[in-house]
């Protein structure tokens, strides 16, 4: 009988744990964009959504406020401002916020936006999505607000948590597709229903002193997913869930993760790559300081058996930790299927 081909990955990693030199040469190797003093111009407009009808008491629908507040913001020239006002809950249901627009956008969130807390208003819409970026570029979220995606509903159905369940997706908070010179930063992202945020075909990414919280119970809810995306920087932020604090998946590239404090969850990972035989290329990824505390891996490369590519570049160092079960682990048999996956060696 003829033997299946085993997983072709190959592995480049650095490890570098203890005393190391300062992480300025990483900066420059990955040439990721920088968050540092704003250059002045012409006046900024500022959009305040409750001028578009936004009630802000957690009650009533204010989509339809917010869309039309991002579409004036969309059309202006040079930059504009939207404003979710400080002490109001905005009730938001599934919304996309489409690029391009003229200019650049700051979105500042102050107050508190919720989703549904009811799975059924996703029917017949994309279940993946609550609040969708795509094909913006210059956008800047910031304010010190909170992004709560409502998420006990979702998990009490997923078949992570009642395996008699059939399992389907559930929507991530925030979804990044195809935007250019993003910064996000001073925010606050709790309970998604399953990712708090994903960036797919991103580039020149930014975010600073983000808080992503979960509760470890919650499945499937990692922290920051970064997929076909290139010069990522996360630095100074916290992250608490249910799920890899930071996952970096295929076609990624010039990431660096600074100053990152992770746990609960299952720690920092590249991966997993090769699902259903594919084949997937990270490279150039640095996790320079990072406290990992109460988490079931640290620093992790997973693979599925019978895919092919590799992960390359791939430097760990000033990483602490405590009470990690796995602090480094390499694993070319990794399976997140309610079956068992076939050995493929």
């Amino acid at each position: 009988m003829k033997s299946l081909n085993p997983t072709i990955f190959l592995f480049l990693l650095t490890l570098l744990l203890p005393d190391f030199p300062n992480s300025g040469a990483l900066d420059s190797l990955l040439q990721l964009p920088r968050s540092g003093k704003r250059v002045r111009g012409r006046a900024t407009r500022a959009l305040d959504v409750t001028y578009f009808g936004a009630k802000g008491n957690g009650v009533s629908d204010d989509t339809k406020a917010f869309v039309n507040a991002w579409n004036i913001a969309c059309s202006l020239y040079p930059r504009s401002t939207i404003l979710i006002p400080g002490g109001n809950i905005y009730h938001v249901k599934p919304i996309n916020f489409a690029g391009p627009c003229r200019g650049k956008i700051t979105l500042k969130i102050v107050g508190t936006v919720v989703a549904p807390g009811d799975p059924d208003v996703w029917l017949d819409l994309n279940p993946q999505k609550w609040i969708y970026f795509h094909g913006v570029s210059h956008l800047v979220i910031e304010g010190g607000g909170t992004i709560n995606g409502m998420g006990e509903k979702w998990w009490a159905q997923s078949c992570k948590v009642n395996k008699s369940n059939p399992c389907h997706h559930a929507p991530t908070a925030l979804t990044f597709h195809k935007c250019k010179d993003l910064q996000v930063r001073d925010l606050r992202v709790i309970d998604s229903q399953q990712m708090h945020m994903s960036f797919t075909s991103c580039t020149r990414v930014v975010l600073t002193n983000v808080d992503v919280i979960a509760p470890a119970r919650s499945p499937n809810t990692d922290g920051i997913h970064i997929s076909d995306s290139t010069k990522v920087l996360v630095q100074n932020s916290k992250i608490k869930t249910g799920d890899d604090c930071v996952s970096i998946v295929k076609s990624s590239s010039r990431i660096l993760i600074k100053g990152v404090t992770c746990g609960p969850g299952h720690g920092i990972s590249v991966g997993s790559l090769g699902k259903l035989d594919s084949w997937a290329g990270v490279h150039d990824v640095a996790v320079d300081g990072a406290f990992l505390a109460n988490t079931e891996n640290g620093l992790r490369i997973k693979t599925w058996q019978g895919g092919s590519g590799f992960a390359a570049n791939i430097t760990f160092q000033n990483v602490l930790m405590e009470n990690v079960s796995n602090p480094i682990i390499i694993d070319q048999y990794y399976c997140d299927s309610q079956l068992p996956c076939l050995n493929q060696g």
